[in-house]
């Protein structure tokens, strides 16, 4: 980092503690200006690690950035899921190699990855709409393209959103519905639809129109997309549809659509177990080659050096994509059962609230 770029985050970070003096009220109970030395806090953690990346560890980052305690990692339901993987795909090598020789037989052809994408996307909006009725007039516009390593979403208001889109990132038949969930519907296009809409006609506040990656909603929202996925396609509706619509569209024989949806869910239950491996590089406790070895043989990541990169460059944000959706996964369902609220309803009243500490367990007056 350049000593003009230094300068500018030392500004910013002055700015920031002057602002959060100004939003300090003696007995104020605003929700608004409470929020906002929230958002303000965050905006200040930020620029302090920015400025001294090295200073603080990952599980600190995560605690300073989102206020969020990464939970231990269940090692004996891991090694369960490991020991299932193991027996769906016996053969020579190791698991990561077989698990890697069986997923490649499932590989959309590159002239087929839009049309499989769009079906899907089709698909997960018609689940979301029959739970959130939207604007009529709201749309995602999908330009396949390479200049984005994988997918990037952009609200642009009026309930519009564009997503670009590697055709990479659709290259596997369970991707088109993971992608087409986790940034359209009940995704992030819907997330700020749904933002948006409850904001009435006079709009969003200023505030919330600007959205910083590293903060605790952008990682509330991410997890809660990954969580929408499961909650448009429970495993046996989405077995039926793969098989039944995106199989055949893809070329592919509809007849290995069980076992691939069987390993495919396996391999992503084991995601949880990148998170150690992710928190000794961050604390440089990992070089990168041995980081990336682990990645590949602990948690069947095919393609490590993108997911250290990402750390390198966002730190604990990824998790995002690993513990947080489990947690969300696991207040809504323990919500549910508990009041017999329906997951949808009580996944929007989440959303709503905008705040990682929506998570907290039921009974604490989260919720109320």
């Amino acid at each position: 980092m350049g000593a003009s770029s230094n300068s500018t985050l030392q500004q910013l970070e002055e700015s920031a503690q002057g602002l959060l003096v100004e939003l300090r009220l003696p007995g104020d109970t605003n929700p608004r200006r409470i929020e906002l030395q929230e958002r303000v806090k965050s905006f200040d953690a930020l620029l302090g690690v920015m400025l001294d990346p090295g200073k603080i560890t990952f599980d600190q980052e995560a605690r300073s950035l989102y206020d969020f305690e990464p939970a231990p990692i269940d090692t004996a339901s891991l090694s369960g899921v490991r020991s299932r993987l193991e027996e769906s795909l016996p053969g020579q090598g190791s698991l990561a190699d077989r698990v890697d020789r069986f997923r490649r037989r499932f590989v959309i052809p590159a002239g087929a990855r839009a049309a499989v994408f769009a079906r899907a996307l089709k698909e997960c909006r018609a689940k979301t709409l029959a739970k959130w009725p939207l604007p009529p007039e709201e749309t995602l516009d999908v330009t396949f393209t390479r200049d984005v390593a994988a997918a990037w979403h952009r609200y642009e208001g009026h309930y519009h959103s564009s997503l670009k889109l590697n055709p990479n990132a659709v290259a596997f038949l369970g991707s088109a519905i993971d992608v087409a969930c986790h940034e359209g519907y009940p995704g992030h296009h819907t997330q700020f639809v749904l933002m948006e809409l409850e904001a009435g006609q006079t709009g969003p506040e200023v505030e919330k129109t600007l959205v910083l990656l590293r903060s605790p909603i952008s990682m509330l929202r991410e997890g809660a997309a990954d969580y929408g996925v499961d909650l448009v396609f429970p495993p046996a509706e989405r077995l039926a549809f793969e098989r039944d619509v995106l199989f055949p569209l893809a070329g592919l024989d509809p007849a290995e659509a069980a076992s691939y949806a069987l390993v495919n869910r396996l391999v992503r239950e084991l995601s949880s177990s990148a998170v150690p491996i992710l928190r000794a590089y961050r604390d440089h406790r990992l070089g990168v080659e041995t980081a990336a070895r682990e990645l590949q043989e602990a948690a069947l990541v095919s393609s490590p050096g993108p997911l250290l990169a990402f750390v390198d460059h966002l730190g604990p944000f990824v998790l995002g994509y690993t513990l947080v959706p489990a947690q969300v996964r696991h207040h809504i369902e323990n919500y549910s059962t508990l009041s017999g609220e329906d997951r949808w309803s009580i996944l929007r009243r989440i959303l709503a609230r905008e705040d990682l500490r929506a998570l907290a367990p039921p009974g604490r007056g989260r919720d109320n």
